[in-house]
């Protein structure tokens, strides 16, 4: 992450930008209180603001367009921010500044990844009627691949048109699960069952990801998106690369996060890690935790228990587990099918089918 001068003379709005993102981890340099401060630290520290974003207020004593655009080649980025009850003057490109912190630590960390490109989407949701589903996993082989298909299905069977995006660049696998090919080629989606849709976010695709969700979420009841592994949460919210932009979209713009893990060992210290980094990170999305592959008996009570000591600190908005069944899964596979299709009376099906009457209740 760069470091923030800030360059706000209003007390309470310097102090809530600094404050915000010095709580997420930025490392806040410099706070000036007029434009001569600021100019002074800038040529005194050329190394440091190269590497700087620069917070100013159109209410910074002493500054002016053309300052501004003067120093503004001596750091990495500037934003500027409209301050209530203070003229613009002559600046321009000001954003209102959010009452939300999770509003703010979104329009900054928008502004690292794509400097160049603006839109009101970076800090405003689109009034919608859907709801989207992120599906993440904490570490691997958590069957988060397994539950996102069978959610979709489960909550296409109730009558919800839903569409299912695979979105896990690095381990794509509801194609090879399904026997399918080519699903991303034209760049829309492709219905395979009633009321079941498929899409796949492809490095091709992903630039237009803003148009197409805003076309899918006109368009079905509920999104279910696959997006793996969130091991380096947050340095992947400012990361520029294509494969962070999906799930820094649903970090800001889903409803649901839901985070899988598995019960043993190794999947409580991988989720211990990712809710860390979570307690770190102010995301808009709600967040919520599905333990997979729990234990039979007091092994498994165990593991519930220790589950829910970790996870109820961020306030989840449900937190549930799965039985392991291995079977099921295995048949499901062998298959290429869901399990709804493949044993419909197995307990794995039954509580997914719970789970998706959950979410829309």
């Amino acid at each position: 992450m760069p470091t923030v001068i800030t360059a706000i003379a209003n007390p309470e709005a310097e102090g809530f930008v600094a404050g915000t993102l010095f709580a997420q981890g930025w490392n806040v340099m410099f706070r000036a209180i007029d434009w001569g401060s600021l100019e002074s630290y800038c040529e005194a520290n050329p190394m440091i603001t190269a590497n700087a974003l620069l917070i100013y207020g159109n209410d910074l004593p002493g500054a002016s367009k053309n300052h501004i655009n003067a120093v503004q080649t001596s750091l990495r980025q500037v934003i500027g921010f409209s301050i209530p009850n203070a003229p613009n003057g002559d600046f321009e490109s000001l954003h209102l500044l959010p009452s939300l912190g999770t509003d703010l630590v979104s329009l900054v960390r928008g502004f690292v990844r794509a400097p160049m490109v603006r839109s009101t989407a970076i800090t405003q949701r689109k009034t919608r009627n859907s709801k989207v589903i992120a599906v993440s996993s904490a570490g691997s082989f958590t069957g988060c691949t397994l539950i996102a298909l069978n959610l979709a299905m489960e909550l296409s069977v109730i009558e919800k048109s839903t569409l299912l995006i695979e979105a896990n660049f690095r381990a794509p696998s509801i194609a090879p699960i399904l026997s399918m090919r080519h699903i991303g080629e034209s760049g829309s989606w492709k219905s395979i069952a009633p009321n079941l849709a498929l899409a796949e976010i492809t490095q091709n695709s992903v630039d237009h990801l803003e148009e197409f969700m805003n076309k899918a979420m006109d368009e079905f009841d509920v999104i279910i998106i696959d997006i793996g592994s969130i091991s380096g949460l947050s340095n992947r919210l400012t990361d520029r690369r294509w494969t962070s932009i999906v799930t820094t979209w649903c970090c800001d713009q889903a409803d649901e996060l839901m985070i899988t893990s598995r019960a043993d060992h190794l999947g409580h210290y991988r989720l211990s890690q990712v809710i860390d980094l979570l307690q770190q990170t102010s995301i808009r999305a709600t967040v919520s935790f599905i333990q997979n592959m729990k234990s039979p008996g007091k092994r498994g009570n165990a593991e519930m228990a220790r589950f829910l000591t970790i996870t109820t600190a961020l306030k989840p908005v449900r937190v549930r587990s799965l039985k392991e069944d291995k079977r099921s899964a295995k048949a499901a596979e062998d298959e290429h099918a869901t399990l709804l299709e493949s044993n419909e009376r197995s307990n794995l099906r039954k509580s997914i089918a719970e789970l998706a009457r959950e979410i829309i209740s």
